[in-house]
């Protein structure tokens, strides 16, 4: 025992002192311990509390889901650009947490390190420094949470400051709102993007199951009671958030125009939308306008980043690195890029292994405002005329461009109605030429493929180099013979053979003007000629390196020998024009001859063999849909030869006929007599109703919808009684063609009831379209019905 050992609480003295006592109960080791607390809770400063959001906070659900995943992770980035919500992202997830958490906002800030030592309530610390403070703080606690909220305009020293934060404080966590990474090693970034999005043609039911509809109904209701997404504005509020990319402050600053505009109103003035998207006067400034949100992302750029963004934003539509280099007048592009993106002023897209980047619209309209003050705008316009004719000049005297050019023009098909409108405004009619040879070679999923009948004959209109025209003008013809115009098919192909008659140097454009005039021939004179036209350039195309030209002369060649009744003539030539390409390593130019094919097997009653080639025709050329009308026609062909599913066949043969009508794309005598028969079948084989189903489901599908229609494994099954008594009358009226409203006031019944009905007909039947539960409904009516 040691004597005088006593007990540091109450003083009395230990019965007996073992090293390391200080105590005689628990209850003064208690003691000691509140007292020792109170003392620290009596001298903290006070730190700063969460900021209190005077609004709800909407969706977000995989996002907090996973930012609770990485909870244990010490520093997490929450990345993106203006009014993507990051803030109140963050704000959600920390208020769910029960340790000690800091809340350092940063907007208001020059000085990361004071505004963090003030923000955590640090003590001062004699003949030591504010960041020594700070770890002193946060060193006192078990768990502790810093948060920096906006550190893009402090970035290297919010980056400097995190990293000696987390050395030296090892339970430490930090969680930052910035629009671009700190980049330091170890920090897990998350993008903060557009709120999910609904499909354009998404009914009621689905459209408010989406965070941006369901944003944009809270923040329109919290400024009108009144106000509700109904049947009858979803489409127009559906286009309001997707036309704003999903963004929440710009969806926050629409909504609240409902007191003053319907959500037609304020989808007709989005073109002016960063005059028109302004917020509440008590808002943080750099959010009262969607222009000053952009604005304090630009202004941080340096002076090429600056330009990088104007110049991008006169392009206007999605574009690749090279393009992106050619505009912003550099040999690669790819840091400055790189660099926008990681701001979050720029979103990439990468599909199919290929990638591109654009800027959301309203960061697009911000700096396109920017390009007009600094005089851009034909700047830009004049450096993408020079990328479309590097690509496209060497290409013209071939008989059919390289598939990278196209594949490349395909991509930035955007641009070639800005090369070709600048080229006009000049009068460069050559290198207008040029632009109106890029527009015929390519397609998009929305346009076919081709420029317009105006654009090309304008250009014929010109003094061109005679190289330039003959191009022009077996372009024209080919133009022509898609929409059934044999005469001035003919005129053009005659023009064009003549310049290369006479040059007598280019045999590819020699073969092509030769091939377009053979299937003129064929139709309007004499079909012996045009046996010997094919014959002509098929010699000229003996280049065994050029695959691709040959594929397309022998599969012109056999379609149009199919045409006139020679099908075993036309088989050897389709087979050695699939195996060509094949060879060649091109599955998306396998359509137009795989539909060859098909029509040969159509022509010999193997039916069972054309659908499966048409099915592969619609699986291959999916890059470009509108070159599928004719598979879907080909497909329903063989179907109905078969006989296994005679609704589906209709449907299909009355979306194909949309797209001919719309696009003006005429069949050839021999097909069309073929179509003609097959909805004569239809007629003697459907009943009354079944017959007014599929045709009202080829109505009403697009064109991508009929592919995915036509390639489903099996017709859709009968599942009877599953729906209910009123689903089933609903899904029956759906079949007959009406709306939503339609059928409401019909039965009796609200829009918005009609629209769950047929939701629920939809999932009970494991449909996903309204076309399909048309068909399904269809197949319920009796026969004789």
């Amino acid at each position: 025992m040691t004597a005088g050992a006593t007990c540091v609480t109450c003083g009395n003295p230990l019965a007996e002192a073992v090293a390391g006592r200080r105590y005689c109960s628990n209850a003064c080791r208690q003691r000691a311990y509140r007292e020792r607390t109170s003392a620290r809770d009596e001298t903290a400063a006070p730190v700063s509390p969460l900021p209190a959001p005077l609004d709800s906070f909407v969706g977000r659900r995989e996002e907090l889901a996973a930012l609770a995943r990485h909870d244990g992770d010490r520093l997490v980035s929450l990345v993106g650009p203006a009014g993507a919500g990051k803030t109140r992202l963050a704000l959600q997830h920390v208020s769910r947490r029960a340790d000690q958490t800091w809340w350092t906002a940063l907007a208001p800030a020059s000085d990361a390190v004071q505004a963090i030592h003030a923000a955590v309530g640090a003590h001062p610390v004699p003949q030591h420094s504010a960041r020594d403070a700070v770890v002193a703080e946060v060193e006192r606690h078990r768990r502790p949470l810093l948060v920096l909220d906006n550190c893009e305009h402090l970035l290297a020293d919010v980056a400097g400051v995190v990293a000696e934060l987390l050395a030296r404080c090892p339970r430490l966590r930090v969680l930052v709102t910035s629009r671009e990474p700190l980049r330091l090693a170890g920090e897990r970034v998350f993008a903060v993007g557009e709120l999910d999005l609904p499909p354009a043609d998404a009914d009621l039911a689905e459209a408010l199951r989406h965070d941006a509809v369901a944003l944009f109904r809270d923040r329109a209701a919290s400024v009108d009671r009144s106000f509700e997404v109904d049947a009858s504005n979803v489409a127009d509020v559906v286009a309001v958030c997707r036309s704003l990319d999903g963004m929440p402050l710009a969806i926050e600053l629409a909504a609240r125009r409902i007191t003053v505009l319907s959500p037609a109103d304020v989808l007709a003035r989005l073109g002016d939308r960063l005059a028109l998207l302004t917020g509440p006067r008590a808002a943080d400034d750099r959010h009262r306008t969607l222009r000053t949100a952009i604005g304090w992302s630009y202004d941080l750029l340096t002076e090429d980043e600056q330009a990088a963004s104007r110049r991008l934003a006169v392009l206007g539509v999605p574009f690749d690195l090279g393009v992106a280099s050619a505009v912003c007048g550099v040999p690669d592009a790819l840091e400055l890029l790189s660099s926008l993106e990681q701001k979050s002023l720029l979103v990439v897209d990468r599909v199919g292994g290929h990638t591109t980047f654009r800027q959301l619209e309203s960061v697009r309209l911000y700096c396109h405002e920017r390009a007009i003050a600094y005089g851009d705008i034909s700047l830009v316009a004049d450096r993408v005329v020079e990328w479309v004719c590097s690509l496209v000049e060497p290409e013209i005297s071939s008989f059919f461009p390289s598939p990278p050019v196209v594949l490349r023009l395909d991509r930035n098909v955007g641009l070639l109605a800005l090369a070709a409108t600048r080229t006009a405004e000049t009068g460069d009619w050559s290198r207008h030429a040029l632009a109106i040879v890029a527009m015929a070679w390519t397609s998009t999923p929305r346009g076919p493929r081709g420029a317009p009948t105006e654009l090309l004959h304008r250009a014929l209109s010109q003094h061109l180099p005679p190289e330039y025209r003959s191009v022009l003008a077996v372009l024209a013809a080919m133009h022509h013979r898609t929409r059934g115009g044999w005469h001035a098919t003919r005129r053009f192909a005659e023009e064009s053979l003549a310049i290369e008659r006479a040059d007598g140097r280019r045999p590819g454009t020699t073969a092509r003007a030769l091939e377009v005039l053979a299937s003129a021939e064929a139709h309007t004179g004499d079909p012996s000629a045009a046996w010997r036209l094919f014959d002509e350039a098929a010699t000229l195309l003996h280049d065994p390196d050029d695959k691709l030209a040959r594929a397309i002369l022998l599969n012109s060649y056999g379609w149009t020998l199919l045409q006139h009744g020679f099908a075993d003539r036309a088989a050897p030539l389709v087979r050695e024009a699939l195996t060509l390409i094949r060879l060649a390593g091109l599955p998306h130019m396998l359509n137009p001859v795989l539909h060859t094919a098909g029509a040969i097997a159509l022509a010999r009653k193997d039916h069972a063999e054309a659908v499966e080639v048409f099915r592969e025709g619609l699986e291959v050329g999916s890059e470009h849909p509108l070159d599928q009308y004719y598979d879907l026609e080909g497909l329903a062909l063989g179907l109905l030869g078969v006989g296994s599913d005679d609704e589906r066949a209709l449907s299909l043969l009355t979306a194909a006929a949309l797209v001919r009508t719309r696009y003006d794309f005429r069949a050839e005598p021999y097909w069309q007599a073929l179509l003609d028969d097959a909805r004569e079948v239809c007629r003697d084989r459907l009943s009354a109703a079944r017959l007014r189903a599929a045709e009202s489901t080829g109505e009403r599908m697009s064109l991508a919808q009929a592919i995915s229609y036509a390639l489903t494994a099996q017709p859709l099954a009968d599942t009877g009684g599953v729906v209910s008594a009123r689903e089933l009358h609903v899904a029956t009226l759906v079949a007959e063609g009406l709306t939503n409203r339609q059928i409401g006031q019909r039965l009796g019944i609200s829009p918005h009831t009609v629209a769950r009905h047929v939701t629920h007909a939809r999932s009970k039947l494991g449909l996903r379209s309204r076309a399909q539960l048309a068909v399904w409904a269809g197949r319920q009516t009796p026969e004789g019905s």
